[in-house]
C-alpha cells in the first residue's frame, strides 16, 4: 500500500469522527433548547394557573363580604345558604319600596302629613276649604337662589298676593307651602293661569315677559281636573 493511501484513509476517518461529533453536538444543543423551551412553557402555564387561582380566591372573598354585609342588614335573618339569603333580600327590598310609596303618597295627599320636599317635580294647587278666595300652592323641586323671588313675580303676575308661606328645604330639594288670595283675579282662568305660572316656577322658565307669555298661554302647561280639586303634574 502507497504511503498516500494510508494518508487518505486516515483523513477519511478523521473526518467522519468529526462529523459524528458535530452531529452529536447539535442533537445536545437541540434537546437543551427543547428541554429549556418546555421548561419556559411549564413555568408560564404554572404562573397562569397561580393567577387565576389568586382571582377565583378574591372573588369568593368579596361576594362572602357582600353576603355577610346583607346578613347584617336584614332584620332578624336565620338564612345561612346564599339563595335563600337573596331571596329574602328581594323580599326585603320591595317591602321597603312599598313603604316608600306609601309614604309618598301620604305626601301628596296633604303637606300636614308629609313635610319634606318630593323626590320629583311637582306642583299641587287647591281651594282651601272648598271656597274660592283662599287658594294653597304647594312646589317641590331643586333649590336654587332666586327660587323665592321666581315665586312672588309668578304669584303677582296672576293679580294675587301670599298671606302665609312655609318652607322646607332638604339637600337640594326645597318645598313651598304658599297660601294666597285674589286680589283681583280669580275664576277658572285666573286659577289655570296662576298653575302654568307656578309650573314655570318649578321648571325654572321663569324670566321678564317670558313668564307673561306662560301665563297667558292656554297651550303651555296641562291641568289635571277642576279648579276645586286638588290637582298635580309630574
Amino acid at each position: 500500500m502507497l504511503p498516500f493511501q494510508n494518508y487518505s484513509e486516515s483523513e477519511r476517518q478523521s473526518w467522519s469522527s468529526q462529523n459524528r461529533n458535530n452531529n452529536n453536538l447539535r442533537d445536545g444543543a437541540d434537546s437543551i433548547l427543547s428541554s429549556a423551551a418546555s421548561a419556559t412553557e411549564t413555568a408560564k402555564s404554572a404562573e397562569a394557573s397561580t393567577s387565576h387561582k389568586e382571582a377565583e380566591r378574591r372573588r369568593r372573598q368579596r361576594i362572602n363580604a357582600h353576603l355577610s354585609t346583607l346578613r347584617t342588614l336584614l332584620p332578624n335573618t336565620t338564612r345561612t345558604d346564599k339563595a335563600s339569603l337573596l331571596a329574602e333580600v328581594v323580599q326585603h327590598v320591595r317591602e321597603l319600596r312599598r313603604q316608600a310609596d306609601d309614604l309618598a303618597r301620604q305626601g301628596r295627599a296633604g303637606s300636614e302629613a308629609w313635610p319634606f320636599p318630593a323626590e320629583s317635580d311637582e306642583v299641587t294647587l287647591n281651594y282651601c276649604n272648598g271656597g274660592t278666595k283662599l287658594l294653597k300652592a304647594t312646589l317641590s323641586c331643586e333649590d336654587r337662589p332666586g327660587l323665592n323671588r321666581d315665586l312672588v313675580q309668578a304669584i303677582r303676575s296672576v293679580r294675587a298676593r301670599a298671606v302665609r308661606a312655609e318652607m322646607m328645604t332638604v339637600g337640594s330639594r326645597t318645598k313651598n307651602v304658599v297660601v294666597m288670595q285674589w286680589a283681583g283675579g280669580g275664576g277658572e282662568e285666573g286659577f289655570r293661569a296662576l298653575k302654568r305660572a307656578l309650573k314655570a316656577v318649578v321648571e325654572n322658565r321663569t324670566s321678564g315677559s317670558r313668564l307673561g307669555k306662560l301665563v297667558s298661554s292656554n297651550n303651555r302647561g296641562r291641568v289635571y281636573g277642576d279648579a276645586d280639586e286638588d290637582m298635580s303634574f309630574y
